[in-house]
């Protein structure tokens, strides 16, 4: 029995010392540090950056309101005219429109049938270089609403010659050009009809003038038709032929030549003419006012040798 129980006691003081000597061989596992993130060396960067560049002073604005203001009380307006002498009308006009805050642009000066189009489409502001019988041709033709803001000047229509001083010079059967377009044909057959030339038919408008309206030659001439742009061209064809003066200056022919024309009481002036759009265009109604006050009409007086003469107000 003791020598049984004395063998169980060395078998506990093995177990106990084998337990001691796992404890000294593993030691208990480390408890993880909190792990520290380390920041991207782009970050680091843009740190170091952030903390050694000064402080930026503020920018000091530029004050551009006056400039601004001066940008936006000015109007532009758009424009199409004839080159001769709409166009010099108007640059002669410049310096007063831009007194009232007004700058033109002139898209065209070469006239074509897109001018019209131009007008009622709202591509330009207003048109200058028809007179108001031309007007109402283009409203009838176009279906459109036009308005006359205004006369600048009238160009007194006339009828020149490259071979005749004078219209008692022409001889019988002159064959005498006139252009073919109702408004400018009907005051070509007004002018031969108050020279003696012929009658016309007393109902006659200058929506439907031709050489059918005629209802007597009372001196015998022969009377062709034809565009107006290839008269001038064409002009050793004939004895005679009538063009606005416009074309006349711009082709150089002295326009004191005339054989005969219009009185300077002409109703046909050149309008400024709008749509609805601009009829109420306040700087449209300030262009008018210029171009009819003293000093443009000083400058008509004085640059086209009666060629051209201010409009009746």
């Amino acid at each position: 029995m003791k020598k049984k129980l004395a063998t169980l006691c060395m078998a506990a003081l093995t177990v106990s010392a084998l337990l001691a000597g796992c404890g000294d061989t593993q030691e208990p596992a480390a408890q993880p540090e909190a792990a520290v993130e380390q920041p991207a060396a782009d970050e680091v960067l843009d740190s170091e950056a952030e903390v050694s560049e000064p402080e930026a002073e503020p920018v000091e604005e530029e004050n551009t309101d006056d400039a601004a203001a001066a940008e936006g009380d000015q109007v532009v307006l758009k424009c199409v005219c004839d080159l001769t002498p709409h166009s010099e009308i108007l640059n002669a006009a410049a310096d007063q429109l831009a007194q009232e805050g007004i700058k033109l642009d002139i898209v065209s000066t070469t006239w074509d049938a897109t001018w019209n189009d131009m007008l009622i489409d709202g591509d330009i502001d207003f048109a200058y270089f028809m007179h108001v019988p031309a007007m109402e041709s283009i409203e009838e033709e176009m279906g459109a609403t036009l308005y006359s803001m205004g006369g600048v000047h009238v160009e007194p229509y006339a009828c020149f010659s490259d071979k005749y001083t004078s219209k008692d010079e022409l001889p019988e059967n002159a064959v005498i050009a006139i252009p073919n377009d109702s408004s400018n044909e009907y005051r070509a057959l007004k002018v031969l009809e108050n020279e003696g030339f012929l009658k016309l038919n007393p109902e006659m408008t200058a929506i439907d003038a031709s050489v059918d309206q005629v209802e007597e030659y009372t001196i015998p001439i022969e009377i062709v038709e034809m565009d107006q742009a290839n008269i001038i061209p064409s002009a050793a064809d004939f004895d005679a032929y009538f063009v606005n003066v416009n074309r006349a200056l711009e082709a150089n022919i002295d326009t004191t030549a005339y054989l005969m024309r219009e009185g300077e009481d002409s109703e046909y002036a050149n309008i400024i003419t709008v749509t609805e759009a601009n009829k109420d265009n306040e700087a449209i109604k300030k262009l008018v006012s210029v171009l009819q006050s003293d000093e443009t009409k000083k400058f008509i007086e004085e640059n086209f040798n009666g060629a051209v003469i201010p409009a009746k107000q």
